[in-house]
């Protein structure tokens, strides 16, 4: 079944303070138009009754507000004591604006009661917020291939920031984190990234011979710095350990081994112009050095991501039927033919789950899953690595947005998707009805609404939108692992060299010409019926949830006895109401 929807304890407090403001209303005007004692006394026993309910809903609203801010403030106060004055005061500079960029996703989360998040929907969040804001995957936020309730988000901190990670996991593990507990969580990683940041600069002028030079550098001298940590942190080089002699080679192969090193180079070198213009007379110095390779890493994954785009449009060209898929025979040919991507091994894209074997005489590259992949994450730190930032992400906060819950009506759904383009999918547009039918038959397996971070409404999104949005797989089924990784773990290179590129691609063209063309010709994508959520509210909180709206409901079902009972008085007459038959009203 699907997690309950967090509507109900709104939609619960809604309707009782509806019933607070209607009930007293109607009470003071039958009061004022009866003047009966008994009338007047039965009334005004009710407006008193009906204000207490009120003040107590306003004073609950007013205890949580209280008790979230005494929360939050708790815990910065536990981050000073743990980490020090200056990681409060930078993650505490950074809140708000985590909150704003936040909240939208939040809204549609399912959350716990009080307006907090189970550990699973932080770890989902979190992930979103930074892989939409910077490209980042982050280490112990994105998912690698697992579920995502499969370690807790504090998880991050173990390494790097033990205290803290206690704190976090105290709240989350009692009763999970509000949204501005969340965006603290966020804001002291940034923090422990900006402390990444000055060590990899420390090492930088070390390497080059600088280091007695920080704040004395030349011009030139700067320059060659800003350059070297870049490259640095593109081939993911250890800074703690990296030699002059590894520097000096990796130079000597950064555009065989980067071949867009060059426009890398210049769009840093007009980064560091905009930062610098600011201080002029400081353009050397370490600190503005600092603020320049902060704002590169800001920017980088936004940057970093038109790449990704071209990436894609090349793709695209080998694409059959709109599918958003290429065979693989074709996406081989294409290195054939002079293009420096397009190598990896079949058995390192099955792995990361880029492959589409429901055909197993034809596999084919899922083009959202390969620029999605592992395979393109670049400019790695202890922290995170720079990945393509999904498109599904832009058609996704949409539709969070307009519907600001956990699940919806598949009339909603189809009616908001209709409305939303792509990059390469015009609106509005209507959907065929086959994939109108896949969305109604997931709201059956829910009680008549579909989740909207659940794994069969991700497929359904890679139907409505196949170039954009990933085939979700089934958690385990697949290991997000970067070549390096890959080559660690299975002792192999991920990528075939000229000659058994070669091989491969005659391989897949004899099993192409051997395959039936109507089979071909009728290619659809594949559609599994496993569901999987993401992110579900615990089940010990589901009886706390329905409680509270049935209290709610016999509210507004005594509301409505009193109403019925006031116009059937109305009816026969307001002395008859007020039980004074002869009495005139004037």
């Amino acid at each position: 079944s699907s997690a309950p929807s967090s509507k109900s304890g709104v939609r619960s407090q809604l309707l009782g303070e509806f019933s607070c403001f209607t009930l007293a209303i109607l009470a003071i005007e039958m009061a004022r138009a009866c003047r009966s004692t008994t009338a007047v006394t039965l009334l005004s026993a009710s407006v008193a009754f009906l204000g207490g309910q009120c003040a107590a809903s306003a004073s609950t609203f007013l205890e949580h507000r209280a008790h979230d801010d005494a929360q939050w403030k708790g815990l910065l106060n536990e981050l000073e004591a743990a980490l020090g004055s200056g990681r409060r005061a930078a993650a505490e500079a950074r809140v708000t604006q985590f909150e704003d960029a936040m909240r939208p996703v939040f809204a549609a989360l399912p959350r716990l009661h009080g307006e907090r998040l189970a550990s699973s929907s932080v770890r989902y969040l979190l992930h979103r917020t930074f892989a939409e804001r910077h490209g980042w995957f982050v280490e112990g936020l994105a998912s690698m291939g697992e579920a995502w309730n499969s370690s807790s988000p504090t998880a991050f901190f173990a390494e790097h920031a033990g205290e803290a990670q206690s704190a976090f996991e105290r709240r989350l593990g009692s009763q999970g984190l509000s949204l501005r507990e969340t965006a603290v969580f966020a804001a002291t990683l940034e923090s422990l990234v900006h402390e990444e940041t000055l060590a990899r600069l420390h090492s930088t002028y070390r390497v080059l011979g600088l280091d007695a030079k920080e704040d004395s550098a030349r011009e030139q001298e700067v320059e060659r710095v800003v350059d070297t940590y870049m490259m640095m942190l593109v081939l993911g080089l250890d800074h703690s350990s990296v030699d002059p002699k590894v520097v000096s080679r990796a130079w000597a192969h950064i555009e065989t081994i980067y071949p867009t090193w060059g426009e890398t180079q210049k769009w840093v070198r007009e980064v560091r112009k905009e930062v610098v213009s600011a201080t002029p007379e400081t353009r050397t110095a370490f600190a503005t050095t600092v603020r320049v390779l902060e704002e590169i890493a800001d920017r980088y994954g936004r940057w970093q991501d038109s790449e990704c785009i071209d990436l894609k449009s090349t793709l695209m060209r080998y694409e059959r039927e709109g599918t958003g898929r290429v065979p693989l025979k074709d996406f081989y040919g294409a290195a054939v033919n002079g293009s420096f991507q397009f190598t990896e091994r079949q058995e390192y894209l099955q792995q990361l789950g880029v492959l589409d074997v429901s055909r197993p005489s034809q596999p084919s590259v899922i083009i959202s899953n390969y620029i999605n992949g592992a395979s393109n994450c670049l400019a790695s730190s202890k922290f995170y690595s720079v990945c393509c930032i999904s498109e599904c992400e832009a058609l996704m906060k949409p539709l969070e947005r307009h519907i600001a819950a956990p699940e919806a009506l598949p009339g909603r759904i189809v009616e908001l998707v209709e409305q939303l383009p792509s990059a390469t999918v015009d609106a509005p547009r209507s959907l065929p009805a086959a994939l109108v039918q896949r969305l109604e038959e997931i709201a059956e397996q829910h009680g008549g609404r579909v989740p909207l971070h659940g794994r069969l409404f991700a497929q359904w999104m890679h139907h409505a939108y196949p170039r954009e949005c990933p085939y979700p797989h089934i958690s385990g089924t697949t290991q997000h692992l970067t070549a390096t990784q890959y080559k660690e773990v299975h002792g192999t290179s991920f990528a075939h060299n000229a000659g058994t590129l070669n091989v491969a691609v005659e391989a897949f063209s004899q099993e192409d010409e051997g395959a039936d063309d109507g089979e071909v010709a009728s290619m659809s994508l594949p559609w599994s019926t496993e569901e999987e959520l993401f992110v579900a509210l615990p089940p010990r909180q589901w009886g706390q949830e329905l409680r509270r709206l049935a209290r709610w409901l016999m509210m507004v079902l005594a509301a409505s006895s009193m109403s019925v009972a006031t116009l059937r008085a109305a009816a026969g007459g307001q002395a008859a109401f007020c039980g004074q038959t002869g009495e005139k009203y004037t």
